[in-house]
Order: C-alpha cells, then structure tokens, then sequence
C-alpha cells in the first residue's frame, strides 16, 4: 500500500537529516577537541562569543540566497556549501594551521542548524498539524538515528583513523543529504512564496514577522533562553573532561563520540515513543511546560555534587529533550503560520537566535573572566536561574490565546 504524500515526504525528509545529522558528529567532538588542543578549554566561551556575527551573516546570507534562488536550490547550495567548506578547514587540519580550528569550531555550530531548518521548514509546509503530531517524533527519530550511528562511529574510529580523518567523512556525507533532499523537491514540489510587489517585499530575514505574531515573538524568546543553559552546561562538561583527559586527544575524541552516541540514543527513544505519544494524548501547553521542570531537576543534582557523571547527565538530558520533544512540540507551532513564518522567521529563531544564545552569554561570560570571576564556578547556577526563568517564559507561548492562534481550525 502507497503511503500518503505526507508520509512520503516526512521519510524522505527524515532520511536526508539521517545523513546530515550521521556528519555533524564526524566533526562535532573533532572541532571541540581541536580548538581545545589549540588554545584551551578556558577559551572556548571566547570562540562561542563570535557566534552571534557569523551566524547574523549566515542567516543574512540565506535569506539573500532564498529570495534569489527559491526553497530548493538554497537547500542545495547551502548542503554543498557547507560540504566544501568543512573539506577545506580538513585540509587546514592536515596543514597543521592552529587558525583553522577557530573556523572548524564555528563552521559545525553553524552549518547543522542550517540546514536541519531548512529540513523542518519544508516538513512544516507539507504537514497538516494533526499529522505533524504523530509524525514529528518518528521523523526526529529517523533522523536521530543517524546521529547515533555517526557518533558510536565516531567512538570506535577516531583512534585507529584519528582525530583529523573524522572532519573528511563529515564533509562527505552531505553528498547523500543534499542528493536526497533535492529529489524530495523536485518530486513534491516548492511551496509557493508569498506573490508582492516590490516595495513590500519583506527584509531577507522576515524581522518585522515578529512584531506581528505573538507566537514567534515567544519562541524567539523561549529558544535564546534554553541556549544559554546549553552553553554553560557544555562549558561546565569540556572544563571537567579537559581535567580528566590530559595529553590524550583521541581517547577524548571517543570518550565525546560515545557520549553524543548516548544522547542520540536517548533522543531516539523519546522520538519513537516519548513524543508521539506525549503530543497525541497531552496538552501542548503541558508538554512545553514539563521540559524546564526535568533540567531544573538535573541540574539541582549537578549543582549539589558537580562531577563528570552528574554534569554530564544534565548536559545528556537536556540535548536529549531538545533534539526529541522540544523539537517536536515547537514544530507543530509553526505548522499553521505562512511561508515567510516558516521559512524566513524559523531561521531567525532557529538558527541565529539559536546559536546567539550561545555566543551573546559566551560573550558576557569572557567579559566577566576578564573582570577575574572564575566562571567555571557559576556555570551551574546560571543554567539553574536561566531555566527557572525559561519555565516562566512558557506561560506566554502556551496560553489559551496563542493556542487558538497556533491550532489548525
């Protein structure tokens, strides 16, 4: 029996991130452990802080690209693109050049939420929201497990091949993501952007959209909000295990791989059956406010005995409910908003927005290095009161109002 179109275009879908996301960790640990070789763990909230221009640039970049080329051929460009330029900061590895791992490290922060965006913003403008609900889970799990299968490769590969080969096979498994994601296009088709005349046709990257939707203005919120609790628990994680793995690069290498295996394999448990069945039988409302709850909870523990495991369990938990439930349960907020909500306004929250909140709190927490406060010693206070303050931001996202605004009639 033919699947619906729908489902047709969710797998397929699915599949190119399966190869996108199987890449992103061929260079996630490499890139880290690299730039941690080269100038130190203490320096990585310094590299983080320059994340806001270069991710500003690239959203600017795509927006320009979007209005010029339409929905597929920037998807296409962009997956190439990025293909090429990690095989050059490769070959800068190889060279020796230090310089390069600054570039390596903000080239992997970048290019995943790119194109993993532009995933979702054709899923969203195939999906009816009640389809999404029972399909988002398994499509994140789709392409979930390719990040679990590139991350146990990665545990097991990265010392007989080494650290630098890992940055060659990410490069090259954007072939097969870019190869499959055109088909999808080409096969289903573009949705059609917003006909207007010239003097209305909106900024590159849809500011003025949140203005106007309540629903995006939370999200762009809410979205910065959970960043700055990934940065300073990813921060806390790479200061510890930098202590426990002196002089060993690729035994840190795997030990990175393994753990982010292990993320993956708890993400992929929660799309499979923690998502579809929490977005089908409870509230949206209830879903959004449950996940500050559980890292509150982790993070209360690391605070009170802050080692590699119990840092290391909140750090897991809360990339594991962001890649699965949280992306879930956002994805459908999106569903009945228009083009330019879904692929101009996502971007700006889930791109750049995502990738600032990492950078705009690198940034203050370099400034408060420089003032001479050990940051190392805050980290976790700060993710406990950022999360404290994101479960208070949910309110606005999930009341009645915005709801009735985000549901299909």
């Amino acid at each position: 029996m033919k699947l619906p179109r729908e489902y047709q275009v969710g797998a397929l879908m699915a599949c190119a991130a399966f190869f996108t996301l199987a890449g992103y960790e061929f260079i996630r640990s490499p890139a880290t452990v690299l730039f941690k070789n080269a100038y130190g763990a203490e320096n990585l909230p310094l590299v983080m802080a320059a994340m806001p221009i270069v991710v500003f640039s690239g959203v600017a970049l795509y927006g320009w690209i979007l209005s010029h080329l339409g929905p597929r051929r920037t998807l296409l460009v962009t997956s190439l693109g990025s293909g090429l330029l990690i095989f050059a900061c490769y070959l800068g590895v190889l060279s020796g050049s230090k310089m390069i791992t600054p570039i390596l490290f903000l080239t992997k922060e970048l290019y995943i939420v790119l194109l993993i965006e532009q995933y979702w913003s054709y899923i969203n403008s195939s999906l009816s929201s009640n389809t999404a609900k029972k399909l988002n889970g398994p499509i994140t799990g789709i392409a979930g497990l390719g990040a679990v299968v590139g991350g146990k490769l990665v545990g097991v590969t990265a010392q007989p091949l080494g650290t630098e080969s890992m940055l060659l096979i990410a490069a090259l498994l954007l072939i097969p993501a870019a190869f499959v994601s055109n088909m999808t296009y080409r096969r289903y088709g573009e949705p059609e952007a917003p006909s207007v005349s010239d003097d209305a046709k909106p900024h590159y990257m849809g500011w003025q959209l949140f203005r106007q939707n309540k629903t995006l203005a939370s999200l762009l919120v809410i979205v910065l909000a959970t960043q700055v609790v990934a940065a300073v628990l990813d921060f806390k994680f790479q200061t510890l295990l930098t202590s426990e793995f002196v002089g060993q690069t690729d035994s840190e290498t795997a030990f990175q791989g393994n753990f982010w295996g292990n993320v993956n394999l708890v993400s992929l448990t929660l799309q499979f059956v923690g998502a579809p069945l929490l977005l089908s039988f409870v509230a949206l409302r209830w879903v959004h406010l449950m996940l500050p709850l559980v890292h509150i909870t982790a993070i209360t523990i690391a605070i009170i005995e802050p080692t590699v495991f119990t840092v290391g369990m909140a750090f897991l938990l809360f990339k594991a409910f962001d890649y699965s439930i949280f992306r879930a349960a956002k994805e459908v907020l999106y569903i009945p908003l228009g083009f330019d909500a879904r692929y101009r306004a996502k971007e700006v929250i889930d791109v750049f927005c995502y990738r600032t909140g990492k950078g705009g709190s690198s940034l203050l927490i370099v400034l408060a290095q420089k003032a001479g406060l050990a940051m190392n010693n805050y980290y976790l206070a700060i993710g406990f009161a950022v999360t404290a303050l994101w479960l208070v931001l949910v309110f606005p996202l999930t009341s009645k109002k915005n709801e009735e605004v985000t549901e299909p009639q």
